[in-house]
C-alpha cells in the first residue's frame, strides 16, 4: 500500500521533469560538516548517500574520491541521479531500493542521511539505527542532516519531524560520538514554516 509520504515525494520528483534545481530541498553546496568529514578521510574509500535524491551530494563525494553509493526509494530520483553523475563526469552506483531492505555486501566508511531520517517513508527510526549500524563500518563518518527544534513548541502536524539535538544523540548512542554540529535557521514556506532550524550532525563510530 502507497503511503500518504510516498504520493508526495513522489509528485515533487516528477514535478522536477528531471531537473534537480527543480526540487523544493535542492542544494548545490555540501554543509560544513559533510565537506569536513570527506575532507578528513583523505584518501576516501566507500561513501553510502541514503535517500540520494538527485544524486548532487553522491557526485560531490565521487569528485572528492570516494566510491560512492546512492540509495533512493523513487526511480524518478535514481533517474536524475544518474544523469548528474554522467554530466559531471563521474562514477557512482546508483540502486533503487527500499532502504530497510538494502542490504550491501561490504560497510561504508562515509554514510550521508541528508534529510532521510527525518522524513522516513516505509519504517521507523530504531529500524532506521539498526540498518545504520550495519551500514557503518568500525571508525566511519556519518553524517545526518535533519531538522531541529527551536522550542518546544516548535512542531507541525505535516512534513519533516523535527527532534532537538539530545534527541539525536541519544538515539545513535553508545555506538556513535559526535564530532561536530552546524545550526542554519532558514525561512521556508507555510505549513512548514515560518522558521525552520536545520541540523548538521558529524557523527564517527567507535571503532
Amino acid at each position: 500500500m502507497t503511503t500518504m509520504a510516498e504520493k508526495v515525494m513522489k509528485r515533487f520528483y516528477v514535478q522536477a521533469e528531471g531537473q534537480p534545481e527543480r526540487l523544493p530541498w535542492h542544494r548545490d553546496s555540501p554543509s560544513r560538516v559533510l565537506a569536513a568529514a570527506a575532507a578528513a578521510r583523505q584518501g576516501g574509500g566507500r561513501a553510502l548517500d541514503v535517500g540520494c535524491g538527485a544524486g548532487v551530494f553522491s557526485a560531490m563525494l565521487a569528485e572528492r574520491g570516494f566510491a560512492v553509493t546512492g540509495v533512493d526509494l523513487f526511480p524518478e530520483a535514481i533517474a536524475m541521479a544518474r544523469s548528474l553523475a554522467q554530466k559531471r563526469g563521474v562514477k557512482a552506483d546508483f540502486v533503487q531500493a527500499d532502504l530497510f531492505a538494502y542490504a550491501p555486501d561490504q560497510p561504508f566508511d562515509l554514510v550521508l542521511d541528508s534529510g532521510c531520517l527525518h522524513s522516513l517513508v516505509g519504517g521507523d527510526p530504531e529500524r532506521y539505527r539498526a540498518q545504520l549500524l550495519r551500514w557503518l563500518a568500525p571508525g566511519g563518518d556519518y553524517v545526518l542532516e535533519h531538522w531541529g527544534k527551536r522550542h518546544a513548541f516548535d512542531w507541525r502536524p505535516i512534513g519533516p519531524r523535527r527532534r532537538t539535538q539530545a534527541q539525536i544523540e541519544r538515539m545513535f548512542s553508545p555506538e556513535l560520538k559526535l564530532v561536530e554540529t552546524e545550526v542554519t535557521d532558514f525561512a521556508a514556506p507555510l505549513p512548514f514554516g515560518p522558521t525552520v532550524r536545520g541540523l548538521g550532525y558529524w557523527f564517527q563510530r567507535r571503532a
